[in-house]
């Protein structure tokens, strides 16, 4: 596996799905994905299997005759840097590649953690989840979710529908945020992805290599986030509260009409954060920022901060912004 910071990762994350032929595709180092019309002609040695299309998708285990001789672009709908890509298998299910470390929370926990807890939240439906180690990478076979991303609808609703969406999903914030814990950490206890929340990475830590902070007490995330800074920081108290820090507008699905949220994707960085964050970190980060047309790129950002702030999660963004500026 190469370390390296300036060739990146070691095969691509580009190459992680291999489509051999509209029915077959090779997953990583060691999973094979078939789809088939009759549901009777799966292998015993099936890991799983469901329906999609009409038709009969499994997962089996990878065999030496089993060659990568196809093609890695076709189907594959999004790149997300040197870290993550996802591929379409067939019309109606999903598989993500990502970067992995040792420590890193895998996203099926999380979700999986969200339709037990918080049900009333639309998430994917998990196929299957399994740890690449030959690769360094995660896979995640999921069900498609329909509708659209608010990105791609951004542009076409009214402002009452976008205002609708931001308060959906400050509703949906207040309804995670009621799952709390003692400790900075993912739904099983491990550290968080938050670059945010972290120092600058020295230039020899691979640009694709996931970085972790924590688990952490509440003094020892105290302990971090002011060592960290000349500025003072927000104020950190316990509980934390469980936040998927990522609710930018490409992982936000909306419905057709524009009325309707119909799922959030994308739950690599959600944990249990410090309560600030859940409405500071919207109005904050570029990652919240629309790349469509549209006069107002920070607008989305800022409305569901807005209804966070309105439901007693406060923003403090202005201290933030002072402390991580100052950020060694």
């Amino acid at each position: 596996m190469d370390f390296s910071p300036v060739r990146g990762m070691s095969p691509p994350i580009t190459v992680s799905v291999t489509r051999i032929n509209p029915h077959r595709w090779i997953l990583g180092s060691s999973i094979i994905c078939e789809t088939i019309k009759n549901p009777e002609a799966k292998p015993v040695n099936a890991i799983i299997d469901w329906q999609a299309g009409g038709n009969t998708f499994y997962l089996q285990k990878r065999t030496a005759n089993d060659l990568p001789d196809g093609d890695t672009e076709i189907g594959r709908i999004h790149v997300g840097g040197t870290s993550a890509a996802v591929w379409c298998l067939g019309e109606n299910t999903f598989c993500k590649a990502h970067a992995w470390c040792k420590g890193l929370e895998l996203e099926a926990n999380t979700i999986r953690f969200v339709r037990e807890k918080a049900s009333e939240v639309p998430v994917p439906e998990v196929i299957y989840s399994w740890i690449d180690y030959d690769l360094n990478r995660t896979f995640l076979v999921t069900k498609r979710v329909r509708g659209q991303p608010l990105e791609r609808m951004w542009p076409q609703l009214s402002s009452p529908q976008r205002t609708r969406i931001a308060h959906d999903i400050a509703r949906f914030c207040v309804i995670l945020a009621a799952n709390t814990s003692s400790r900075f950490e993912t739904v099983t206890g491990c550290g968080v992805y938050e670059p945010r929340l972290m120092e600058r990475a020295p230039p020899s830590h691979p640009k694709w290599l996931p970085a972790i902070l924590g688990p952490f007490s509440l003094e020892g995330i105290q302990a971090h986030i002011a060592s960290i800074s000349t500025e003072p920081p927000p104020g950190i108290d316990s509980p934390f509260h469980f936040f998927h820090a990522d609710l930018g507008p490409t992982n936000i699905m909306i419905s057709d009409d524009g009325n309707l949220v119909t799922g959030i994707i994308d739950w690599e960085i959600a944990a249990y954060f410090p309560r600030f964050w859940v409405a500071t970190k919207p109005a904050y980060a570029g990652a919240f920022w629309l790349e469509c047309e549209t006069d107002d790129p920070k607008l989305w950002g800022q409305l569901p901060g807005q209804a966070l702030d309105a439901s007693g999660y406060r923003r403090q963004d202005v201290i933030f912004r002072r402390w991580h500026k100052s950020v060694a």
